[in-house]
């Protein structure tokens, strides 16, 4: 029995610590919410007497007051007496007296603390137990509501509340719910309905405001179609002459993007070339169909001529109304055809399908013609094409020959030509004539030479101790026993010419490289010859700067020479006087935007 009661007790004691534990959750929640006239923030207080700003338009929330929010005394008010808690509070009853004594002395120790922790365990116990009864009975409040007023009413007056509280059409229901739930109407309907309706509602009020987006888009372009027509417009106005004359028009105006007003013009102006061109066949038919009766009019039969005809004829406004001379001929002589006889039409009936079976006959004729051309062209091309992919692949299969055989650069072309005959692949090349061959082994006698002089420069660079200022006879006892140095060629002299080549390309590089220097120093301006002039210190000063360069060492064996480039160069800034002022073709030359704190 006593075992049980232990039993018993643990168990009282673990649900009552789970129960605060979840009491605490539910009174981080927000329990009430107040919007701040004229912005918009609004304050929202949580269970557990906590305060902070909400801004539903930029999802913001923070715990300080926002700076627009300060020196605010409706605000201070609303923080010192919340809305929720202004009902009226029971009076306060006398304090125990074990509590207060328990205020008044220190703690004395942790064990002497356990009934004061047992006891506050049992005021969150009952503060739980007292919240959920709240909300127990605000849903039965909230089920008798709903028992006692219709579905349809209460889905109404739900909707009305979404519109009221100003719901987006184009948000979900977590981001618009704090604006909704504290409102009387959100309970009732239940957790389902609200969520049915609310999508409803989002869909509903979605389509309403693309069908008004669209409906005074609509207007818009009407009005600016209206504007059109009032000025007159023609087929050969510009837009740019239109926006000119009428940009102040508000017509014009309500159409915000300047591509949408061009593209509104274009339309306008197209539609009206399609009326103008619509009036203008309208007109012809109309001309066509008087001419005819004007024709009735005369005493015509099978026999009668166009030549005296048309003298009769010439000054009618009829006859002038049609433009063409070949149409009213046309016109005349197919009335004619329906005059005849019923002989004479089927005679002329059989000529007429005579005359279609030798025109069809002609076009096929051509067009065979047309078909054997272009057959003949696409021959001619795809020929083409496989007699250039045949040489191409006997220039590689040559140059692949080359590369196998031909590993001198002393060779000759008659000694190799021999050597490249005794193999096989020499048939490949065939489509290949004399001068084409000769012309590939030059190339690759070349590109030997240029390998070997690029393997012979790699020695010298990687060298230690060759400078600008060396002689062959220095750098050639310290490259002599490199394999580089023997493969290049057999001739001293040669191998001297190249060094003296070396020299001469990396002294002009180096040259180079240190004005590239001068132009990227700042310290040197249009003002720096003055300065040196007035003083050597400030020349010292810009030497400081730029040994720090690796462009400037190298320069170090011909230090008169690098002076000299130096001089130069401030001499001519000093020339050129003070640069103009940044323009807008020349962006990289204006001052960065200073940086805000």
């Amino acid at each position: 029995g006593d075992n049980g009661g232990d039993k018993q007790q643990t168990s009282q004691k673990d649900a009552t610590s789970a129960k605060p534990q979840e009491s605490n959750k539910d009174k981080a929640k927000p329990v009430a919410t107040k919007g701040i006239s004229g912005t918009p923030w609004c304050i929202v207080w949580t269970g557990d007497d906590r305060v902070f700003f909400f801004n539903p338009t930029t999802r913001l929330s923070l715990w300080e007051r926002p700076d627009d929010l300060k020196q605010r005394k409706d605000i201070d008010q609303l923080l010192a007496d919340p809305p929720h808690k202004s009902k009226p509070q029971p009076p306060p009853t006398a304090p125990d007296t074990n509590e207060s004594n328990a205020l008044k002395k220190p703690a004395q120790s942790s064990v002497g603390s356990e009934p004061d922790v047992k006891k506050s365990r049992t005021d969150e116990i009952r503060v739980y137990d007292a919240s959920k009864e709240a909300t127990i009975e605000q849903e039965i409040r909230a089920a008798k509501e709903r028992a006692a007023i219709p579905l349809e009413t209460r889905m109404q007056q739900f909707k009305e509340m979404l519109e009221e509280r100003g719901v987006s059409a184009f948000s979900t229901w977590e981001k618009e719910l704090h604006k909704i739930v504290f409102d009387s109407r959100y309970v009732l309907l239940t957790a389902k309905e609200r969520k049915q309706i609310f999508d409803q509602y989002v869909k509903n009020r979605a389509e309403e405001e693309r069908k008004e987006r669209k409906r005074l888009a609509k207007q818009v372009k009407d009005e600016f179609f209206t504007l059109c027509e009032e000025a007159a417009i023609g087929i050969k106005s510009s837009f740019s002459d239109f926006a000119l004359k009428f940009g102040k028009d508000e017509r014009f105006k309500r159409v915000e993007k300047l591509r949408d007003r061009e593209d509104y013009f274009n339309e306008f102006i197209s539609d009206l070339r399609r009326r103008e061109k619509a009036m203008a066949m309208e007109k012809r038919e109309k001309n066509k169909k008087e001419y005819k009766e004007m024709l009735k009019e005369l005493d015509l039969d099978a026999r009668s001529r166009w030549s005296k005809i048309r003298d009769k004829i010439s000054q009618d406004p009829r006859y002038k109304a049609i433009e063409s001379s070949n149409l009213k001929e046309d016109i005349f002589r197919d009335y004619v055809c329906t005059l005849s006889d019923g002989e004479d039409s089927d005679v002329d009936g059989t000529r007429r399908e005579q005359d279609r079976l030798k025109r069809i006959e002609e076009s096929i004729k051509e067009r065979e013609k047309e078909v054997a051309a272009q057959r003949s062209e696409l021959t001619r091309g795809l020929d083409k094409e496989r007699e250039m992919y045949r040489k191409d692949e006997a220039i590689m299969n040559f140059k692949s020959l080359l590369s196998d055989l031909i590993r001198r650069c002393d060779a000759d072309w008659k000694e190799a030509r021999r050597v490249l005959k005794k193999d096989s692949r020499w048939e490949l090349a065939d489509m290949l004539d004399r001068d084409q061959r000769e012309n590939l082994f030059d190339d690759h006698i070349n590109d030997l030479l240029k390998k070997k002089r690029d393997k012979f420069h790699e020695l010298l660079a990687e060298t230690e101790g060759v400078s600008l200022t060396s002689t062959w006879k220095e750098v050639r006892r310290l490259i002599r026993d490199d394999p580089r140095y023997e493969k290049f060629a057999a001739s001293d002299r040669k191998k001297e010419r190249e060094f003296e080549e070396f020299i001469k390309e990396r002294f002009l590089q180096a040259k180079t490289d240190f004005k590239d220097l001068l132009r990227e120093t700042k310290l040197i301006t249009y003002k720096s010859k003055k300065m040196v002039d007035e003083s050597e210190a400030h020349l010292k000063d810009i030497e400081n700067v730029l040994e720090q360069d690796r462009r400037y060492l190298l320069l170090d064996c011909v230090p008169e020479e690098r002076r000299r480039i130096l001089m130069n160069y401030v001499n001519e800034l000093d020339k050129k006087g003070q640069p103009p002022p940044p323009t807008a073709t020349e962006p990289n030359r204006r001052l960065p935007p200073p940086v805000q704190p």
